[in-house]
């Protein structure tokens, strides 16, 4: 009773730590895409330059599940622990590979850690903190995610113009994340200690699991469907520069820091269901003005509307997971919404190759107003998850 009691207090430092962890993961792929036509040449990739994007989204997947499992076995602490120290060192490496099988690699590996991060971020929130605390401080994670967005791809935009070994820098702030890892966060232990009766009573109600998966899968494939395409459609056809570029993907960011903050009163209001048929309807509508027009007032209402979406549904989906599971598999659940979000990253780069030009957003526009039409009948099925 007395470790349980301990590995509950954790203190404002405690907390910037995780949400700075927690701020390195979407952002693995994205540091680098201001100087994506810049690596293209370098590597010799043309088009295929997005891949780098979305390598580390094969490492998660791919590592995701040992991670979960991990977790319900030896607790967060030590996973964040190995793959925060394991980030800043693959992340910064990687913008001094010598050829592009290496730097694929690389990339792939910094998913790994990637992997073990969002993983325990998530497990650790839910660890110290139980109901609307927890479903808050997971959208101020989600908020975290954003901001961090907001200010590295700033960064990276002005970096990708000194250099493209320049942004990779960036992944440096994984170490400061490793330290403050190390001094300010309590060691706790697994989640089946760690959950309360309530919460592991509460656990298994509402929508299935496989549901929120493969929501959470396909919100992530729209989302990194807009930021992989974006700087090469604003570079290459609109003659934007990589500052511009990273300014413009910043913004999205910073809208998305914004609708994450109101998402849980939204979802009080229309429940889970309706915040995520919004948020699909948001990707349509971002990606039918893409199509439309190239004019500058046309993109900037775009980058608004995709904002909102990514900020209304990504937070939302880590929440619905740990309130479905139960304390024995929270951990593993936990990688499995990982494992499908970042399968989403990983295939947005299949999507964007498959398609060229304002092509692409027309059919992301389809394939996002025709997910928001199946989510309400679907989850209506079942009763709102309240734990």
């Amino acid at each position: 009773m007395e470790q349980r009691q301990n590995t509950r207090k954790i203190g404002i430092p405690g907390v910037v730590a995780i949400m700075l962890a927690s701020s390195l993961t979407v952002m693995v792929g994205n540091a680098i895409t201001p100087a994506l036509p810049q690596l293209g040449e370098v590597y010799g990739l043309g088009n295929y330059a997005s891949w780098l994007v979305t390598a580390p989204a094969l490492g998660v997947v791919a590592s995701a599940v040992f991670f979960g499992k991990l977790i319900d076995r030896k607790g967060p602490y030590w996973v964040a622990f190995f793959g925060l120290l394991l980030y800043g060192i693959f992340g910064v490496a990687g913008g001094y590979m010598p050829n592009a099988a290496a730097i694929f690699v690389d990339r792939f590996l910094l998913g790994v850690a990637t992997a073990a991060i969002m993983s325990s971020a998530v497990a650790l929130i839910a660890a110290f903190f139980q109901g609307e605390r927890q479903l808050r401080l997971i959208a101020v994670q989600g908020m975290s995610m954003e901001f961090g967005g907001v200010i590295f791809l700033s960064i990276s935009g002005v970096l990708a113009d000194i250099s493209w070994r320049c942004p990779f820098y960036i992944y440096g702030l994984g170490i400061l994340a490793f330290l403050l890892l190390i001094f300010f966060v309590p060691r706790c232990g697994r989640a089946a200690e760690e959950q309360s009766q309530e919460e592991s009573q509460g656990a298994g109600k509402g929508v299935p699991i496989p549901l929120v998966l493969l929501i959470a899968f396909l919100g992530m494939l729209m989302f990194f469907t807009a930021m992989v395409s974006l700087p090469i459609y604003l570079q290459t056809e609109l003659g934007y520069s990589p500052s511009f570029t990273g300014y413009y993907l910043a913004a999205l960011d910073l809208i998305a820091v914004l609708a994450a903050g109101f998402m849980p009163n939204i979802v009080k209001k229309i429940q889970e269901k309706g915040c995520l048929t919004i948020a699909f309807c948001c990707y349509g509508i971002a990606f039918l003005l893409y199509f439309l027009s190239g004019h500058a007032v046309v993109l900037w209402i775009a980058v608004f509307f995709a904002g909102l979406g990514f900020g209304c549904s990504t937070p939302l989906f880590n929440s619905l997971i740990v309130n479905k599971s139960t304390p024995e598999k929270k951990g593993l659940n936990i990688s499995f919404c990982t494992m499908a979000m970042f399968l989403g990253q990983f295939l947005s780069a299949l999507l964007v190759s498959a398609f060229s030009g304002t092509t692409l957003f027309l059919v992301a526009f389809i394939i996002a107003f025709v997910i928001a039409a199946c989510i309400l009948p679907v989850a209506g099925r079942y009763h709102r998850i309240r734990g």
